[in-house]
């Protein structure tokens, strides 16, 4: 979706208009006119929004702008990567250069992405912007998938891409010479557990997983459990079939109704609970765990898959909710700040807060002036004199 309207000659007509009556203002009664007028045919996303309202009336407001505006686009071009879950305290500062920062990770399919900023009230608004990263890297900053307004601090967001999606968020506070704000991603499963009070960790059989000898794989995970163990309804949906026979004995096909276009298939059920055509909201029962059809000679267990266009690896959509992101080991305090690199030890600038080699960008020479713009578990993400960004470990 873009956010953006293309002008057309009426809209320039209007503008025209603006601009002479602002031209002719008398005792200030027109003074504002232009502003007003674009601001109806202009659409702003919030970030453009605060920029015009917050900077136009400061001394070179336009290059204040401009200097805002590049601040954010650079970051698109940012290659620092991060797993999920992530949590990052970030420095609010004065220099427009540093108050956006980006964010690349890989957001799996079945997950409910949740980004949540928390400040100091006061302080002023942060704004996201969450992109997908094409192919070739390419960013278009009018195409955002996800933007919040100031005061909501956070969005959510699913993927509807089969494998999942490469994602670059941006964020960008308002300029500021004190404080910090907490940024954190963590994701939670989108769908309902498939079967009442277990959890990923029943799982025993996989995708993938050789069947008849090697002559066909599987296309689901089983989730052994007692028999008679209720099977809920992943989301709102209806059913669509349920059928008894075949290599899954006695089976439900339940529709998705919360808009992700998928289908959900229960099989070797004990029994069935619901009819087809049958509206049904998340948690209802539709049937009881068994081993019908050719699951009769193994332990009781639901066959769970997903469809759209053939089947898909159901697993990451039945994982539990993220765990808790590290504790941040270093303080952004001014007194505890540091503005170079250790004078002794081996440090590494970092495209991730990861020890891995593969991820090194380059060593850092001892003493060289860096600029700290934020914290995570034990790295620093830093903006050296060279212009590159990263994250370091200054242990």
């Amino acid at each position: 979706m873009r956010n953006r309207l293309t002008p057309s000659p009426a809209t320039y007509l209007l503008l025209g208009l603006a601009l002479l009556l602002s031209a002719c203002a008398c005792n200030g009664f027109f003074e504002n006119v232009a502003d007003k007028v674009e601001n109806i045919i202009v659409r702003r996303t919030p970030r453009e929004a605060f920029a015009h309202d917050y900077f136009q009336e400061l001394p070179a407001g336009d290059s204040l702008v401009a200097a805002w505006d590049s601040a954010f686009v650079r970051t698109l071009q940012d290659t620092l990567v991060v797993d999920l879950p992530h949590r990052e305290l970030v420095r609010r500062v004065d220099d427009l250069e540093f108050t956006a920062l980006s964010y690349r990770f890989y957001l799996p399919p079945g997950r409910l992405l949740t980004i949540s900023t928390e400040a100091a009230s006061g302080v002023g608004p942060v704004f996201g912007e969450l992109f997908a990263v094409d192919g070739d890297n390419s960013i278009d900053p009018d195409d955002a998938l996800l933007r919040w307004e100031p005061g909501a601090a956070g969005g959510i967001y699913e993927t509807a891409a089969r494998s999942g999606q490469e994602l670059l968020l941006v964020v960008q506070s308002a300029p500021s010479d004190t404080g910090a704000y907490a940024l954190e991603l963590r994701t939670d499963p989108a769908l309902l557990f498939p079967v009442a009070g277990h959890s990923a960790r029943h799982i025993q059989s996989f995708w993938g997983d050789s069947r008849s000898g090697g002559a066909r794989q599987h296309q689901g995970n089983d989730i052994f459990a007692p028999r008679g163990t209720p099977l809920v309804a992943v989301s709102d949906g209806i059913v669509r079939s349920t059928k008894v026979g075949g290599l899954g004995g006695k089976t439900v096909w339940l529709r998705d109704g919360e808009g992700r276009g998928l289908t959900y298939y229960y099989a070797h059920l004990d029994s069935q609970l619901v009819r087809p055509g049958q509206i049904v909201t998340r948690g209802d029962t539709l049937g009881l765990v068994g081993n019908t059809g050719n699951a009769r000679t193994t332990p009781p267990h639901l066959h769970f898959g997903i469809y759209r266009n053939g089947a898909r690896d159901p697993y990451s959509y039945l994982l539990g909710p993220d765990g808790v992101p590290a504790d941040l080991r270093y303080s952004l305090a001014p007194t505890e700040l540091p503005d170079s690199v250790p004078e002794r030890g081996r440090h590494y600038l970092r495209r991730s807060p990861a020890s891995q080699r593969t991820v090194v960008v380059r060593e850092l020479a001892n003493e060289e002036p860096v600029t700290v713009l934020s914290a995570t578990d034990r790295f620093y993400r830093i903006r050296t004199e060279r212009g590159e960004t990263g994250y370091a470990n200054f242990d």
